[in-house]
């Protein structure tokens, strides 16, 4: 009977232990899926976190200026630009580019795809979550002709077009050109073949602008149009 006892027992504890181990194990599973599927990491001890928002969660190129020293202390460039040949974007949107840094003030700075960049002050705070809401939008230059071609140079100008800020590609694929929030015009010019096209964009934080540019009309051949409407 004692025998049958301690070997219950010991029976008992194996199972007990075995069931721990099992929770454990599952326990230690779901931890480490929940750490790697849902949102970032902690802050870590000692540090603010700095989120960028560029509008629809863009993934833009930038770089942060600690304004006591000057020093550029972070930088990313995750977007070729818009005027490269494998500039092409999904438009699915990812997480929100974030980094942590000391507690201080800085200068967020994004480049864009003309001269001018978008600038944001903030400061950062320890252990709490400070956003950067960047004016910037995006818009992209769809292009067709008589021959075909889709893919032509472009200029960008200020509204008023007494500066030229930026140029760019036309494009088959999905291509964006990020500028800072404001009005500007677009102009496609070749004159061999006597095209001058200019088009206004308006472009607003978050939103994407199309602009559409066609082949131009063709010229009246003679016994058409206007051509026939002084015969008798």
């Amino acid at each position: 009977m004692a025998l049958r006892r301690g070997h219950n027992q010991a029976r008992k504890w194996f199972l007990t232990g075995a069931s721990i181990v099992i929770f454990g194990v599952i326990g230690g599973c779901a931890s480490t899926s929940s750490r790697g599927s849902y949102g970032p990491p902690p802050i870590p001890e000692g540090k603010g976190r700095l989120w960028i928002q560029a509008g629809n969660n863009l993934n833009v190129n930038y770089y942060v200026i600690d304004e006591e020293t000057g020093d550029e202390v972070h930088a990313e460039s995750p977007r070729t630009s818009g005027r490269s040949p494998i500039g092409y974007e999904s438009g699915q949107h990812s997480m929100s580019q974030f980094v942590d840094l000391d507690p201080g003030k800085y200068l967020v700075v994004v480049n864009t795809d003309i001269v001018d960049t978008a600038e944001k002050e903030i400061e950062v705070l320890m252990g709490q979550d400070v956003h950067a809401s960047i004016q910037v939008g995006r818009f992209q230059v769809i292009f067709s002709d008589s021959q075909g071609r889709s893919q032509v140079p472009f200029l960008i100008y200020d509204y008023n077009m007494r500066t030229r800020l930026g140029e760019g590609m036309t494009s088959t694929e999905l291509r964006y050109f990020i500028v800072p929030v404001g009005e500007y015009k677009v102009r496609i010019e070749n004159s061999p073949t006597g095209l001058d096209e200019i088009r206004p964009v308006q472009v607003s934080m978050g939103q994407i602008q199309n602009i559409l540019i066609g082949p131009p009309p063709s010229p009246a051949q003679p016994g058409e149009g206007g051509s026939e409407a002084g015969q008798p």
